[in-house]
């Protein structure tokens, strides 16, 4: 057993990953005896696990009635002050659509802010690259759709106060396009080494990325928007996106997901769903808002449930507070 693992949890990890774990139902009868000190054939644990399996499956099928797509979506990781990967172990295998709702990565030796004892751009561009392959590894969605945050788009505003207007021509827009779908060369200047990353669209050979290259993307009949303005007080800004899509989405849509806030909050607006989703990084750590008085930033992340028409369904769609 894993340190802090439950003896059920031991119990369903050695069945389900038998195959995996090169067991057979006899050596399973003998690792469990060897936690639970019973003497039980394989055939009591088969049985056991048979009746077990079964009800899970039921309370499984129980749940997802009426549920059409499920939607996990982040935001506001940025890398390097990202949470755990683990932090979302409740949604594997249970997502069909990963949406990652900008700011990937921090870029702040980029910004106006100090930078001392930051990361520099590359090793945060690496560093993103391998927890975004490490997280859908983890979570194993059907398909991932990317939005820009205004923490990515710091990339090309950087080059272009710098960089002529030739060179920019040579340069992505943003850090995200070099990690989904251009790749990237490291060149270690000091080591005299030059690494490629593969992009990750061609990482994932069974699971389709989506970079939309935008900071708003629609799934379903709902908006996920990274905006890059920002109004005080809660759900404001939100407000704002949702009047802006009645501007220009003619299709209609029940529910706004922002990101770029570091909010957490729900409400209703007439119809409409409005959900500021929080952040997936240590906001202890960022520091950006210390001694001015401003409201404590909030993580969270959203666990959304869409019908077969792409309506949110309300009793089985979770905010997650995680501070």
């Amino acid at each position: 057993m894993n340190e802090n693992e439950e003896y059920i949890d031991y119990l369903v990890r050695l069945f389900e990953n038998k195959r995996e774990y090169g067991l057979n139902c006899d050596q399973i009868a003998e690792l469990l005896n060897r936690e639970n000190g019973n003497d039980y054939g394989e055939s009591t644990y088969r049985k056991f696990w048979a009746a077990f399996n079964q009800g899970r499956v039921y309370e499984k099928e129980k749940n997802l009635v009426g549920i059409a797509t499920r939607i996990l979506a982040i935001s506001d990781l940025h890398i390097p002050y990202q949470l755990p990967i683990t932090t979302f172990q409740d949604y594997q295998n249970r997502t069909d659509i990963l949406v990652i709702n900008g700011d990937v990565v921090d870029c702040h030796q980029l910004s106006k802010f100090p930078k001392q004892y930051r990361v520099n751009p590359m090793e945060e561009i690496i560093q993103g690259r391998q927890y975004l392959i490490d997280l859908i590894e983890f979570i194993k969605p059907k398909k991932v759709v990317v939005t820009t945050g205004n923490h990515d788009a710091r990339f090309s505003s950087y080059l272009c106060k710098h960089l002529d207007t030739e060179v920019l021509e040579l340069m992505p827009d943003t850090s995200l396009e070099l990690l989904f779908v251009d790749g990237f060369h490291h060149y270690d200047k000091r080591n005299r080494t030059k690494t490629w990353y593969e992009p990750i669209q061609k990482v994932f050979n069974d699971i389709d990325i989506e970079y939309t290259g935008d900071w708003k993307t629609k799934v379903g009949k709902t908006w996920f928007a990274h905006p890059f303005a920002f109004s005080s007080g809660t759900l404001k800004t939100c407000e704002k996106a949702m009047n802006h899509f009645f501007k220009i989405d003619p299709d209609g849509f029940s529910a706004v997901v922002l990101g770029h806030t570091h909010r957490t909050a729900h409400s209703k607006n007439g119809f409409i769903n409005l959900f500021e989703q929080g952040a997936c990084c240590d906001t202890e750590k960022m520091r950006y808002a210390s001694g001015r008085l401003s409201d404590p930033q909030k993580e969270g992340f959203l666990y959304m449930c869409q019908d077969k028409d792409g309506d949110l369904i309300e009793d089985k769609t979770k905010l997650i507070y995680l501070n």
